[in-house]
């Protein structure tokens, strides 16, 4: 008997791949129909780029749990339904805000390489999307030291939505049958994973039911045993085998030996607010590097970015600054030194201000940006102890002292035009505790590779195989730029936020807290209001077409080369916002249009 769905998911499929050879610039709505983006509640608040993820973080809420309860339940949910981005075999990083105790907390479970990384070979234009650029998996430890530090409710309630969600299946949604029709071919690569994506050796598709009964399996794993269900026995034999299988060398000892950090977040302020985010090897302080800049001047007088050219200028002139002290400076400080007092600095954010024109890009090529010298505004001796005599430095001073500071001047690759990478979830309870985390595969599903339901990261390609600082060491963390932000008033929550998208996250926080800090925005038009992007290692300004003609057309003749990417486009990220008002007390959520979120609160 003739299958009627069955022939007809053939026939929309096929059709769709067909548009994919022809779609040079492939994207889709990512916002489905029906689903509320923003919402408002006095009790708290949970935005995630998924409204099932949300869902989950909400029901812990309402059964009585805090932030982090919420947040670990929906990271590990937004890790079934939104597998592109996140999931068991990635890490990220968990910034916390604990009310009564007037504490701020940063969980670092980043992706850390195998003590024998170093040794393969590996070469990132061929292997950056194979079993060989995984990295050992943060999420597991991290998430399940979170829930057992600072949770209230049992680990094996808060994974129960994830757990459902994996073995019962879900609906696709537009974003990610997007995103897997983008990803045929990696998704090919692997049997495990085709199996999943690509049943009968065609995508998935808007409306298919993804299930995922090998994971739903781990999960319940990890419920039940905690983190040693997933880093120790079966589920760890499954994944390095596999790993090792397809010419990687991870090892059961790497596994074994994966611990989060616990650390204090960076820590700045911008215009009376404290913000607080995410310390490195991420990019927190390339964040708060870029806030003291812009804090030299009155934004409000220049009028808002849309609509002026000199705003938008200067902005995009702070970010090809910050970028470029980013790659010379930050790295895994258990292996090299970083600047953090200098980079963290007003002062030194005035030189960097200083070193911008007002009326033109300069240097005229991005990739010319130099960094600047943040060695004399550090106090730490240990790195004043090691720069040379007189050393000459990109940023125009030198210091009389003795030794040598390794820094990272070589160019990366230009900027990934696939965008949206990662994701990020915000979370305030009914105490004002808060969440910001954000947790990552790497690109878009990673390696490719699956294994015991665990689609595995490709973290690997977040090193550089040219500069010191940032190359691959056995037991190290890559640079990444992930930047979960909490911000406060006067010891209060006000703003929760962060953002997925590779190297446009630093540029994408910052410009939504400008928003709401410098033009009075609140979530909802925050996360609508156009964006751009730019940085040193790059040759382009990218801005979304809402900008207007005339603002680009001036742009164009301070020296900028634009490129204008779509209206709403998920190269720029998708934002999670939780604002709480100061006066109501009602907290206002924000999932980002660019992406298939949803904010609920109670």
């Amino acid at each position: 008997m003739l299958d009627i769905h069955a022939l007809r998911r053939f026939t929309t499929q096929a059709v769709a791949l067909a548009l994919l050879c022809v779609l040079v610039n492939f994207r889709l709505p990512a916002q489905p129909a029906g689903v509320e983006r923003t919402a408002t509640g006095t009790h708290g608040m949970v935005s995630t780029a998924h409204p099932l993820a949300a869902e989950a973080g909400l029901e812990m809420l309402k059964k009585g749990g805090n932030a982090v309860d919420a947040a670990v339940a929906a990271a590990f949910a937004i890790g079934v339904v939104e597998p592109d981005g996140s999931g068991l075999g990635g890490g990220g990083g968990m910034l916390i805000y604990l009310h009564k105790e007037e504490r701020m907390i940063y969980i670092n479970f980043y992706q850390r390489a195998g003590a024998h990384a170093e040794q393969l070979d590996y070469v990132s234009a061929r292997d950056r999307q194979t079993a060989k650029a995984a990295l050992v998996p943060g999420n597991v430890a991290g998430l399940t030291l979170a829930l057992e530090k600072y949770g209230t409710l049992p680990l094996s309630t808060v994974m129960q939505p994830a757990i459902r969600l994996a073995a019962r299946g879900f609906p696709i949604d537009r974003t990610l049958a997007g995103i897997i029709l983008d990803n045929v071919s990696l998704l090919s690569t692997c049997e495990h994973t085709s199996s999943i994506y690509l049943p009968d050796g065609f995508p998935l598709a808007e409306g298919d039911t993804l299930r995922q009964p090998d994971l739903a399996t781990t999960l319940q794993h990890v419920a039940q045993a905690g983190r040693d269900g997933f880093y120790e026995g079966r589920v760890a034999t499954e994944i390095v085998n596999a790993v090792e299988a397809h010419g990687g060398n991870l090892t059961l000892d790497d596994f074994r030996s994966y611990r989060p950090d616990v650390l204090e977040p960076v820590h700045g302020s911008y215009r009376g607010f404290d913000v607080y985010s995410s310390s490195p090897p991420q990019s927190g302080v390339t964040l708060l590097e870029a806030l003291n800049v812009l804090e030299c001047t009155d934004l409000r007088t220049l009028g808002h970015f849309q609509d002026s050219a000199k705003a938008l200028h200067l902005m995009a002139e702070t970010m090809r600054r910050v970028y470029a002290d980013r790659t010379a400076y930050l790295a895994d400080p258990k292996f090299e030194e970083v600047p953090l007092e200098g980079l963290e600095s007003k002062a030194f954010a005035r030189t960097r201000y200083d070193d911008i024109n007002p009326g033109m890009a300069t240097p005229s090529r991005y990739r010319d940006t130099k960094p600047g010298n943040p060695i004399p505004f550090n106090h730490s001796e240990s790195l004043l102890e090691q720069l040379a005599p007189d050393a000459g430095w990109p940023g125009g001073e030198s210091v009389s002292v003795t030794g040598s500071l390794s820094t990272d001047f070589q160019e990366p690759a230009s900027v990934d035009a696939a965008g949206g990478h990662t994701t990020h979830l915000s979370v305030v309870d009914a105490d004002r505790n808060a969440v910001s985390l954000t947790q990552t595969l790497g690109t878009f599903f990673g390696s490719g590779l699956t294994a015991a339901g665990v689609l595995l990261n490709n973290a690997r390609s977040n090193f550089s195989q040219t500069a010191k600082r940032n190359s691959i060491q056995g037991g190290k963390q890559p640079r990444s730029s992930i930047s979960p932000t909490i911000v406060l008033k006067d010891g209060n929550v006000r703003i929760v936020l962060g953002s997925p998208g590779a190297a446009r996250i630093v540029a994408t926080v910052t410009q939504l807290l400008v928003n709401i800090i410098d033009y009075g925005m609140d979530a909802e038009q925050a996360n609508d209001a156009p964006r751009f992007f730019c940085q040193k290692f790059d040759d382009h300004l990218y801005v979304e077409s809402r900008i207007s003609e005339s603002v680009r057309n001036e742009l164009e003749a301070m020296g900028h080369s634009v490129q204008v990417n779509g209206d709403y486009d998920l190269f720029f990220g998708g934002a999670q916002i939780v604002l709480v008002d100061p006066t109501t007390a009602v907290c206002q959520g924000s999932a980002d249009p660019r992406r298939g979120g949803a904010s609920l609160g109670y």
